[in-house]
């Protein structure tokens, strides 16, 4: 029986590098033994220990998202297989690679009182598109075979002893190759006609991207269709080569200056947008709405989607003949223009706040550069203050079910899935704490990333929500001010702690740390009174500047 759990491991793992994984992030355990030997000895898989489970799940997620191949994860069995949870989640709806393996206890353990033997059938609902329990290993006609063709997420039970003797290193089965490949769903003529139609009646059509990992390879496309484009960074779409990219387009909206610029066809491409004041302005125009995805998804979240088209949307774009809509397109551009200048002359004056952080990153991010942002204020700011991006600088984050739990984990992810490229994870202090851990595999792994932490004492988002106005519980329950020296935290886990209290110092400071040769943690602290008062004035500075 141990010669055949060998067998499958070094058989299973084998298979799985022939399929295209590369990296395998490892927590330690004795029941998941036979495979994570197998990850470490095989000589195309570069295996990633993590302590926490949910640091090592949340990483995984993080290669997938950067390098578009899925990562596995791997556990012991029991409560270590629920701590995947979180990120399987994230994965589901970020539509991001991820290969979940958890061992399991046989089933004479099961239901009986066994240490470390939990229910671990369909441990994660319908977060994953395929699970497969295929019990112990046992000898069986054409077993490699089977053992190849296994889908990638799976619960391995395996029965003791757990190791081979000493010496002993298994090889992997022979099997019959199966290739694996996906496709792009390609546009009908009926939806290209449809399509083309509604833009050719329009007279101020209008682009709206959401998040999407591969966005660049629409540019072209929108670049010679030439309607205003409204792309937050992780579309990979605001940028010039994208053609009609708007400016600061959160202040135009927050302005008043949308109303009088309504659009009468909107075209939506990737995740839902990140603005709220975007969605609901979006939702009140009321215009007829052609919502692409390729992967059959409705996201639609204020259901004013008249025609769901699903297939890729690049052949589609490319097929559309080009309009002629450059007033439409310039009064656009042009607001957004004005918008960038008179946020630039505020910030100058206003209190420290997320804003002054994003645009001096956005000033010293090389290029190529890849900047991962946290959930909650950050990913906001940099929707609302990141100015058109450089040809290589690409975006991420965890906006699939847009959680704050294991930020810095996948954002080390990301900069491992691709090393060549200096990476900054964006984080607030209250995602920092919350993945506190994920900050251990920075020295333990030898990555290189530099961290820009938006350090305002607790949970600057609700002092922008209705929360805030009870004071009596605002601060216990809501802001949840942490009280925390980041400095020890940096000195625990080896980083150069780099402190900002004032805009001069931010622009040199995140220069120093992206060049550095060790991870470096640039913390600017600010009150979270002052960026609601900062976001204000930003506010009220372009309403003026577009109506002069």
């Amino acid at each position: 029986m141990t010669d055949v759990a060998q067998s499958f491991a070094a058989t299973f793992v084998d298979e799985l590098a022939a399929q295209g994984v590369e990296f395998a992030c490892v927590s330690p355990g004795s029941r998941s033994a036979p495979i994570a030997m197998a990850l470490q000895r095989h000589p195309r898989i570069k295996v990633i220990v993590h302590i926490d489970e949910r640091c090592g799940s949340f990483f995984a997620v993080g290669l997938g998202k950067s390098t578009g191949k899925p990562a596995v994860v791997l556990s012991t069995s029991g409560t270590a297989a629920a701590e995947f949870h979180p990120a399987v989640v994230e994965a589901a709806y970020s539509r991001t690679p991820l290969v979940v393996i958890t061992a399991d206890r046989p089933p004479e353990l099961q239901g009986v009182g066994a240490n470390q033997a939990i229910d671990q059938q369909h441990l994660f609902g319908t977060a994953v598109r395929w699970f497969v329990d295929p019990g112990v290993p046992v000898e069986m006609p054409n077993a490699a075979r089977v053992w190849r063709r296994l889908a990638a997420r799976a619960v391995l039970p395996f029965r003791e002893p757990l190791v081979p003797p000493p010496g002993q290193v298994p090889v992997a089965e022979a099997a019959p190759a199966q290739a694996l490949t996906n496709g792009r769903l390609l546009p009908s003529q009926a939806q290209l006609a449809s399509l083309a139609s509604a833009l050719q009646r329009a007279a101020r059509p209008l682009v709206v991207v959401g998040e999407i990992r591969d966005g660049e390879r629409l540019a072209p496309a929108l670049h010679r269709l030439g309607v205003p484009l409204i792309a937050e960074p992780t579309s990979q779409l605001r940028r010039a080569e994208a053609g009609a990219a708007v400016e600061s387009y959160e202040a135009l909206l927050r302005a008043g200056w949308s109303l009088q610029h309504g659009p009468d066809l909107v075209v939506r491409l990737g995740a839902t947008p990140t603005s709220r004041v975007l969605n609901r302005w979006l939702a009140a125009a009321a215009a007829p709405t052609f919502l692409i995805d390729p992967d059959h998804s409705w996201r639609d979240q204020d259901h004013v989607a008249t025609n769901v088209m699903a297939c890729d949307p690049q052949p589609l774009l490319e097929a559309l003949p080009p309009l002629d809509r450059s007033a439409w397109r310039d009064q656009w551009v042009s607001a957004g223009k004005r918008a960038t200048a008179a946020i630039a002359a505020t910030l100058v004056s206003t209190p420290l706040h997320e804003g002054h952080v994003v645009r001096a990153l956005s000033s010293r991010l090389p290029d190529p550069g890849q900047v991962f942002i946290g959930s909650s204020m950050p990913i906001r700011a940099a929707d609302s203050f990141w100015p058109l991006a450089r040809p290589q600088q690409r975006f991420f984050g965890n906006r699939g079910a847009s959680g704050i739990d294991g930020l810095v984990s996948s954002g080390l992810g990301v900069a491992t899935g691709r090393d060549t490229v200096p990476t900054v994870l964006l984080l607030g202090d209250l995602s920092l704490y919350h993945d506190m851990n994920g900050l251990w595999a920075l020295q333990r792994h030898g990555i290189k990333a530099t961290l820009v932490v938006c350090d305002n004492n607790g949970g600057g988002i609700f002092n922008f929500l209705p929360q805030a106005e009870h004071q009596d519980v605002f601060e216990e329950i809501f802001a949840t001010p942490l009280g925390l020296d980041l400095s020890q935290v940096a000195r625990l886990y080896g980083l150069v702690y780099s402190p900002v209290s004032d805009r001069s110092g931010l622009e040199p400071a995140i220069a120093d740390a992206i060049a550095a040769p060790t991870p470096t943690m640039v913390v600017v602290r600010f009150k979270r009174e002052d960026s609601v008062n900062g976001h204000r004035l930003i506010w009220e500075a372009t309403a003026s500047a577009l109506k002069g």
